[in-house]
């Protein structure tokens, strides 16, 4: 009989958590934009003037940094900017040559201004030497984007 009243007690406790277990998931199923993220990517990106002030503010205090020019050229190239974003991102460059993230946007950002493939070239591969685990990717977007004008050879770095 005590074992019979065990194993209904567990049974019961068994029940009760997989009631609460459920629900639980469905909460963080209904809410889980509220919680913490993990790692700052899962943060949404600042866009237009929110991302413009932030990256005044970064420049004003550190104007010799990478990561504040980065954000500016990154500002810039948002509003249309070319130029002047140019500027930025060759600043950051000269700081900081293995910032992924940075050779990406400035390799986008010769494509876009025109620029002769031999330079665009030199940033391409100077952006799959430092990072080969997505050699792939980049030669795939940057041949695709340039609509064929720009090709990759292996045999370039």
């Amino acid at each position: 009989m005590f074992y019979l009243r065990s194993f209904k007690l567990l049974a019961l406790i068994l029940i009760v958590g997989t009631v609460l277990a459920a629900l639980e998931r469905h909460q963080r199923f209904l809410f889980n934009h509220l919680s913490e993220r993990a790692s700052s990517r899962g943060h949404p990106s600042l866009k237009g003037d929110s991302l413009k002030n932030l990256a005044d503010v970064l420049y004003a205090i550190y104007p010799e940094r990478a990561e504040s020019n980065l954000l500016m050229g990154r500002a810039l190239l948002e509003k249309g900017s070319l130029k002047e974003a140019r500027k930025h991102l060759e600043e950051a460059l000269e700081l900081d040559r293995n910032n992924q993230q940075l050779l990406f946007l400035y390799a986008q950002l010769l494509l876009d201004l025109g620029e002769d493939e031999v330079e665009i070239s030199a940033v391409v591969n100077e952006l799959r030497r430092l990072f080969p685990r997505s050699k792939k990717a980049v030669e795939a977007y940057f041949e695709r984007a340039s609509k064929g004008k720009l090709h990759i050879n292996d045999g370039l770095y």
